[in-house]
C-alpha cells in the first residue's frame, strides 16, 4: 500500500509540475500574443497617425497651390484688361473703316497675337501681329511691340511700312543688345499696311505674314518678307521692302497671324492649313462683316470640335478699305 501511495504521490507531482509548466507557456503564450497585438495596434496607431500628418500637408500644399493659382488668374486677368486697352477694338476699327471685323481667339488668358491701328497724316495704319511666343512670354514682347509702333510713327514721324519695320529691328537691338544673360528667341511676325484713303493707295510691309487681297472673285497675295522683327541673335537680318496696291470700290482686305491656318482638327486631325483658309475666305468674302466673323467662328467651332485642343492664338482682321470714314 505504502508503494502504491507513493507511485499515486509521485505522479500527482509530475503532474502538478506538467500542469504548472502547461500553464506557465499558456501565460507565456497570452503575453507574447497580448505584447504582438499591442505592438500592431501601435504601430497601426503610429502608421494611421503618420498618414494623417502626410494628409494635412497634402491639404495644406493644395491650399497653398489654390491660392497661388487664384492670385496667378487674377494677375493675368488684369494683364488681360491692360492688352486689351491697348488692342484696337472692332468698335474703334469700324469708326475708320465701317465695314470691318475683328476675329481674335487667345490661346490663354493673355495673347501673344495683337493688333493695332492708328490714323496719321493722311494715312491709316493697321497691322496684326503674331509674336512667336504665345502666353505669357507672348504677351510681354506684344506691349514691347505695341510700344515700338507708338514711338516710331508717333515720335519718329516714319509712316511707311518698312521704315517702321526696319526701325523695329533698330530699336529691339538698342533694347536687347547687351543682355548677353538673355539668349531671347522669340520675335514678332507680322503684317503692316499703310492706307493713303484719299488717293486709295495702299502700301505693305510683312515679318513671314502675308496680305490677302480678294478683287473680281480672285485673291491675290502680298507676301511678306522672310525676315523676323526682333532681337539680333547671330543672324543676318535683310531690309524689309514695301509692296503697292491700287485700292477698287469692292476690295476686301485680310490680314491674319498663323493660329487659324495651323489649327489642328477635322475628321482626321490634321492641320487646317492656308490653302482651306483662302477658300474660306473666298466662300465668306460677299457677306456682310459680321456675317463673316460668325462664319469662321462657326467654323473653327466645327473644325477643333470637342476634342482638339487649341495650340495658338487666332487672329483675323478683315477690312474693305473703300468704306474709310473721313469722320473716324
Amino acid at each position: 500500500m505504502e508503494w502504491i501511495s507513493g507511485t499515486i504521490s509521485n505522479l500527482l507531482s509530475q503532474y502538478s509540475i506538467l500542469f504548472v509548466g502547461i500553464l506557465l507557456l499558456i501565460v507565456l503564450a497570452h503575453i507574447l500574443l497580448v505584447t504582438k497585438r499591442s505592438q500592431k495596434y501601435k504601430s497601426e496607431y503610429y502608421r494611421l497617425q503618420e498618414q494623417e500628418q502626410a494628409s494635412q500637408k497634402v491639404l495644406q500644399h493644395r491650399d497653398l497651390l489654390h491660392d497661388r493659382y487664384k492670385n496667378y488668374e487674377q494677375s493675368l486677368s488684369y494683364a488681360q484688361r491692360i492688352q486689351n486697352a491697348l488692342f484696337i477694338t472692332p468698335k474703334q476699327l469700324r469708326a475708320h473703316f465701317p465695314e470691318s471685323f475683328i476675329f481674335h481667339r487667345p490661346k490663354d488668358i493673355v495673347s501673344g497675337d495683337f493688333n493695332w491701328a492708328r490714323r496719321i497724316s493722311g494715312k491709316m495704319l493697321f497691322s496684326v501681329a503674331d509674336c512667336t511666343g504665345h502666353g505669357v512670354p507672348g504677351a510681354f514682347i506684344s506691349l514691347l511691340g505695341l510700344e515700338l509702333f507708338r514711338q516710331i510713327t508717333m515720335g519718329m514721324g516714319i509712316l511707311d511700312p518698312a521704315g517702321i519695320l526696319n526701325e523695329m529691328n533698330k530699336q529691339f537691338d538698342l533694347v536687347f543688345g547687351d543682355t548677353e544673360e538673355i539668349a531671347l528667341k522669340d520675335g514678332i511676325d507680322l503684317g503692316l499696311c499703310a492706307y493713303d484713303y484719299k488717293n486709295r493707295v495702299l502700301e505693305f510691309a510683312g515679318a513671314f505674314n502675308s496680305l490677302y487681297v480678294i478683287r473680281n472673285n480672285e485673291l491675290l497675295e502680298l507676301k511678306g518678307d522672310r525676315i523676323i522683327v526682333g532681337p539680333d541673335y547671330g543672324l543676318q537680318r535683310g531690309t524689309f521692302k514695301n509692296k503697292r496696291i491700287e485700292i477698287k470700290e469692292e476690295d476686301i482686305l485680310y490680314l491674319f497671324t498663323d493660329g487659324y491656318p495651323d489649327q489642328f482638327g477635322g475628321p482626321e486631325g490634321k492641320k487646317f492649313k492656308y490653302r482651306r483658309f483662302r477658300h474660306l475666305l473666298m466662300s465668306i468674302h460677299k457677306l456682310s462683316m459680321v456675317e463673316q466673323k460668325q462664319k469662321l467662328e462657326e467654323n473653327m467651332n466645327e473644325w477643333m470640335g470637342s476634342v482638339e485642343e487649341q495650340i495658338d492664338d487666332q487672329t483675323i482682321i478683315g477690312i474693305r478699305p473703300a468704306s474709310f470714314s473721313f469722320s473716324g
